[in-house]
């Protein structure tokens, strides 16, 4: 393969990205074809050095996927970002399917009762504004304290549960890469 064929499959996968960032990408594997020829090796050499586009454009996605959640946390990113790994590991995803099935399963449970925890906080809090009972202001007190203890505490909770989300977001990841860099060299021996 030569580097005009190289490159054209390279932007040609990269579609759906920004512009900007294929442009970046190519000009950086652009330059890599320019060093390899400065060293006095041919552009099969290098397309061989410099592996599969397609895999490379998983990679890339991937990467760009996890740049923009670390970036701009938000929840379109955080799918994203869920998405383009698990697109690189797409061979072990029979295997890793019911694993994040299960997660994602406990992560909306433990969604739902954090935000059931946060709303009966919410409920007890004002309770003593729809239901005034004024046999002892220790009661009412201990009413609206007992209503913001459960609303920080939903809180804190679902903080927790979004630092474990992005816990498991980054072991994927390390998984991710790791199985291409094991998985490579044996299917360049075949």
């Amino acid at each position: 393969m030569n580097r005009d064929d190289f490159l054209a499959e390279l932007r040609t996968a990269l579609r759906g990205l920004p512009a900007a960032e294929i442009d970046e990408i190519v000009a950086d594997y652009s330059a890599h074809f320019s060093e390899g020829r400065a060293a006095g090796r041919n552009d099969a050499e290098i397309a061989a050095a410099l592996g599969d586009p397609a895999r490379l454009v998983r990679e890339l996605r991937a990467e760009s996927g996890l740049k923009r959640w670390q970036s701009r946390r938000t929840p379109a990113n955080f799918f994203a970002a869920i998405v383009a790994v698990c697109g690189l590991v797409a061979v072990d995803l029979i295997i890793l399917l019911p694993v994040l099935f299960v997660l994602g399963v406990i992560a909306f449970v433990i969604g739902v009762v954090v935000f059931a925890v946060v709303v009966a906080g919410l409920a007890l809090f004002a309770s003593p504004l729809w239901a005034p009972s004024f046999e002892s202001w220790n009661r009412t007190a201990s009413v609206i304290l007992a209503g913001v203890g459960l609303v920080t505490g939903g809180i804190g909770a679902g903080a927790l549960l979004l630092l474990g989300l992005e816990g498991v977001l980054a072991i994927l990841t390390s998984y991710a890469r790791l199985h291409y860099q094991v998985i490579k060299p044996a299917d360049g021996l075949t």
